[in-house]
């Protein structure tokens, strides 16, 4: 009997750690396309030579109030909690803290009028080196009613400089 009760909490350990475990999904930034609310075309988004990444360009310098966004449409799990969002990117400048991304943030959307944010996060990421930089969410943890879009807003100290985004993951 007690060898029967060990082995149910041995398993029933096994089966909690699992599902306690965060799962996450990664999507391409292939898909993504750049937003602006004065329909101005002032951010490029090319593939980037080595395949699976984006590079944004902008046509000229981008302020911090020039609301000038990549965003891309992700495909979430209803009523899932959301606890952050990973963005892998780098930032190819000659003056470093010119060039980077300003915010991320994370909307829903039912009816094609109303958006709801439900993250959002002013980090500056400035890093010239390849890296992933995570974005938890608060304490809160949002969850997803609708379809939901990652947006990230760009600066850009000259037209010369690049930002090439590569894999995003979304953590429940």
């Amino acid at each position: 009997m007690n060898k029967i009760k060990a082995l149910i909490l041995v398993f029933t350990l096994f089966f909690i750690m699992g599902y306690a475990q965060a799962e996450s999904i990664w999507f391409s930034p292939l898909t993504a396309i750049p937003e602006d609310p004065t329909g101005a075309r002032s951010l490029v988004l090319e593939v980037a030579p080595y395949g699976d990444a984006i590079e944004v360009t902008a046509t000229g310098p981008v302020a911090e109030g020039d609301n000038k966004w990549v965003v891309l449409g992700l495909t979430t799990q209803a009523n899932k909690a959301i606890k952050g969002v990973q963005v892998c990117y780098e930032v190819i400048t000659a003056s470093p803290d010119s060039t980077y991304i300003s915010q991320v943030r994370l909307s829903t959307m039912t009816t094609p009028d109303f958006s709801t944010v439900i993250h959002d996060d002013a980090t500056d990421l400035t890093s010239t080196s390849p890296t992933c930089y995570t974005s938890n969410t608060a304490k809160r943890k949002p969850k997803v009613g609708g379809t939901t879009t990652l947006s990230l807003k760009m600066v850009f100290g000259s037209a010369s400089d690049k930002i090439t985004i590569g894999g995003v993951k979304l953590i429940y």
